[in-house]
């Protein structure tokens, strides 16, 4: 460790060497009478494109300073309560020259009230940026009251199959990130959890599709972060939120936050609650071949209604020791309840077409999941040249319980029992332990060219238990073919490096990553063992050139990795009904990507042209059940036709898509935020001699309209269309939706009542056709409890001073993001 920290000193000594001195640009902000005004927002933009370089606030004299990234031209922005808002001219800073502004003078607004409604219809639903797709769910109508998954179904490129897996661009492997830190769940889990939270929690969800080497290499299709709600005013101050919801079924949700900040001490936290009751109405026709010749079919009509109770807490603080040092500590818990009852009627054919016999299922879950996870933080300014040092340690344990039953009654066609019930109980257990530590390092070197580089080092060991039951009349024998218990252990070590340049016409970001990653798997079912070794470079580089002012073309390239979530290597069987299962692969491999984009922005129009090719690519697939488990046991008189949902690697994948994101403002009330996306998704591979190669074009199209009215009244109009497409063995059929909202201001501003309705012809049901030539083909389709009401009303107090607030990105990314997968 000693040897450690003194190479750790001798290589910051070294970049030191190589940083220039600040070159400062300076302004003072004062009011019309020409008073300072203090803790103003002040924010630093490249009026290439307006992004934002780096923002500050004003000191007690009204001076706001920065220091300056390189030459160029720039752009100041000065926001202050009470005051309108300013943006001023361009102007251009020379290299090692130090820049004082003209004083900026603040008018004060005529109307603080609906100023702030105007303000707010500035930040539309969804927002394309350089680097990602923001969606700002805060500033949404129409997501008052939703719960997050309901917004992502609502986002770009964003969908969710009937086995709840989130896709992104018509491809799996995305990480899902709670304010830089991946969720613990994936799958069902997470699908769960993201009904349980509220979206009056959620500020925004960034969508990155392309992201450079300091982020983990896992998540072939990109990262979807949900950032959370962070109160940023000075002193004591906070919001609550209570809503009410109903669609076929009743919802609710209330939350509070809370912050006080000083110069000291900034102490946070929020907790939110959330009731939802869910239906999902399912219907299945399943279709047997042998070579080609039918054998039989079901046809399964399963209603599930579902019931969760979900906690999540945040709390920390952040300690400032120093005007260069932060030290901060941040907890995160969730616990969740979910209940689950299905009853399902399946009416089974025989080889001639002809009814055989039918059957009756009740399924049921009592599931309970918890988890928390503990980060300490540290941050350290060296000098004004933006030089910094950022370390992180997590630790975080994740439970779930999970008890189940499956019943179900055969019946012949005149309605007398064909065989005895068929009666499964479970008993499952997981515990999931993680450990990360990870460290960044930023510097400007010579030439200003600046330099990013860190490391990062996990272990991760999980241990799963399930117990399964067969009941009969007059006992209960343990079921040998599905009891197991399940032994994972990764070890995971990276290190990356990243180089950046500003031009006067351009910019360029090259960088490398490296990691390696042992996985070890043991099932105490007949000692099964499982490693894999690997270690692999993942190169990422980033070209932005300026055509004109307002013209920009931008190249990026990268390549990436998915591993298995660690559910998806659990050999657990699983039973849906008498004749589903499911089941994870412990020889799962992960998938590897090449990403590539070309984006090119006129003025805030901007296209997007995309490229990628996965190998291994992931995908859920169903399977008859002895040929993966050939030791099943099939009862006498139960029907031979069991399947089995499985993950598997196909061959390869290949996606090219055009996405144009086009805002309009057809009215000084009216603005409109246009989003589309055409794409081509082709798979190939082979399962049990079931060749794919098949590709199908889609289109992804958005809208949203927000209209700004006086009297602090906002109103806003969604509207989407998805044409399906394909995804693996899968082929999705089409879909659409539409929402409205309204909202209004009261007590004064400090209050938000607003009401919504989406899915107003429940029209956004899915639907799609699954088949393997020769052997398998199945169509289906859903109606989910969609179309829905909601009232939510939002109380902020406090002080109203803003602050800038600090981001925490934590050690544990993809760990946590895995840890029910």
């Amino acid at each position: 460790m000693k040897a450690f920290a003194l190479a750790l000193n001798l290589l910051l000594l070294t970049l030191t060497t190589f940083a220039q001195a600040p070159k400062t640009i300076e302004v003072q902000v004062q009011t019309a009478a020409k008073q300072p005004i203090e803790n103003a927002t002040a924010e630093l933009l490249r009026a290439s494109d307006s992004a934002l370089v780096k923002a500050t606030i004003t000191d007690k004299t009204g001076v706001a300073s920065w220091e300056s990234a390189a030459a160029g031209n720039y752009l100041v922005r000065v926001s202050s309560v009470g005051y309108e808002p300013y943006l001023s001219a361009v102007f251009q800073v020379q290299a090692g020259t130090p820049l004082q502004l003209p004083a900026i003078l603040l008018a004060a607004q005529k109307n603080t009230q609906m100023q702030g409604v105007t303000v707010t219809a500035k930040k539309p639903f969804i927002q394309k940026l350089n680097d990602r797709i923001v969606v700002n769910v805060e500033s949404s109508i129409i997501s008052a009251g939703s719960s997050a998954i309901d917004v992502l179904e609502r986002s770009p490129g964003v969908t969710i199959d009937q086995n709840d897996i989130i896709s992104l661009r018509g491809r799996s492997g995305v990480i899902i990130m709670i304010d830089g830190k991946p969720t613990p769940m994936t799958g069902a889990d997470l699908a769960n959890y993201l009904r349980g939270l509220p979206s009056n929690a959620i500020e925004r969800i960034d969508i990155i599709t392309n992201p450079s080497s300091r982020y983990d290499a896992a998540g072939n299709s990109g990262i979807i972060d949900i950032r959370m709600k962070k109160d940023q005013r000075l002193g004591a101050n906070g919001t609550l939120t209570a809503g009410y919801s109903q669609g076929i079924y009743p919802k609710a949700n209330g939350g509070a936050t809370f912050n006080y900040r000083n110069k000291k001490v900034n102490l946070f936290g929020n907790y939110n609650y959330a009731y939802r009751q869910i239906m999902n109405h399912l219907f299945i026709n399943r279709n047997f071949y042998e070579k080609g010749v039918f054998k039989g079919s079901d046809d399964k009509d399963n209603y599930a209604v579902m019931q969760m109770n979900a906690h999540t807490t945040r709390v920390g603080a952040d300690f400032f020791p120093s005007k260069k040092s932060i030290i901060g500590i941040v907890v995160n818990s969730n616990f969740n309840k979910f209940g689950r009852t299905a009853l399902i009627k399946t009416d089974v054919n025989d080889p001639q077409y002809q009814p055989d016999f039918m059957f009756t299922s009740i399924g049921t879950n009592d599931d309970s999941f918890g988890n928390t996870v503990a980060n300490i933080n540290f941050k350290h300014s060296f000098d004004s040249t933006g030089r910094e040092l950022t370390a992180d340690v997590d630790y975080g344990v994740f439970d779930n319980r999970s008890l189940t039953r499956t019943a179900s009654r055969f019946y012949n066609l005149n309605g007398t029992p064909k065989r005895e019930d068929d009666i499964l109980d479970g008993d499952q257990t997981g515990k999931l332990i993680l450990r990360t530590a990870k460290a960044d390092y930023v510097q400007k070197l010579k030439g200003s060219v600046k330099m990013e580089t860190g490391f990062k080092t996990s272990y991760v060991s999980s241990d799963n238990d399930a117990r399964f039951f067969n009941v009969y009349l007059d006992e209960t024998v343990v079921d040998d073919t599905k009891t197991n218990r399940f032994f994972y252990k990764e070890y995971n070590n990276a290190a990356y490096l990243n180089l950046s340049k500003e031009y006067k016409k351009f910019n360029l970001q090259v960088g490398l990553r490296g990691e390696q990653t042992n996985v070890r798997t043991r099932q105490q079912k007949n000692d099964q063992k499982f490693q894999m070794d690997y270690f692999q470079l993942f190169p990422s580089a980033f070209f932005n050139y300026k055509l004109k002012e307002d013209q920009t073309l931008g190249l990026s390239v990268s390549r990436r990795i998915d591993r298995p979530g660690y559910s998806q290597l659990n050999p657990f069987l699983f039973q849906i009904d008498a004749t589903i299962y499911s089941t994870g692969s412990p020889n799962l491999k992960p998938q590897f990507t090449w990403s590539y984009e070309a984006n090119y922005t006129v003025k805030q129009v901007n296209f997007t042209l995309g490229y990628s090719h996965t190998t291994n690519p992931h995908n859920m697939v169903l399977s008859k059940i002895l040929d993966v488990i050939p030791n099943f046991e099939i009862k006498p008189g139960q029907d031979s036709n069991i399947t089995v949902q499985i993950p598997v690697n196909l061959k390869a994948s290949d996606y090219i898509g055009l996405t144009a994101t086009v805002p309009v403002k057809i009215a000084s009330w009216w603005n409109m935020m246009n989003n589309a996306e055409v794409f081509y998704n082709h798979f190939s591979g082979n399962l049990g001699g079931a060749q794919l190669s098949n590709g199908k074009p889609a289109a992804n199209l958005r809208t949203n309209n927000t209209f700004t009215f006086k009297k602090g009244w906002q109103a806003e109009l969604n509207a989407n269309y998805n044409s399906g497409g394909q995804y693996g063995y899968m082929v999705v059929r089409s879909q659409w939706g539409l929402a409205t909202g309204v909202q209004k201001q009261i007590i004064k501003g400090k209050g938000t009542l607003r009401a919504n309705f989406t899915d107003l012809f429940w029209t956004n049901r899915p639907r799609a056709r699954v088949e393997y030539e020769g052997s398998y083909i199945e169509n289906w389709h859903a109606y989910r409890d969609s179309r829905v009401a909601s009232l939510t009303f939002t109380y902020r107090f406090g002080n109203s001073k803003v602050q800038q607030a600090r981001r925490r990105t934590t050690a544990s990314e993809e760990e946590t993001r895995r840890a029910g997968n």
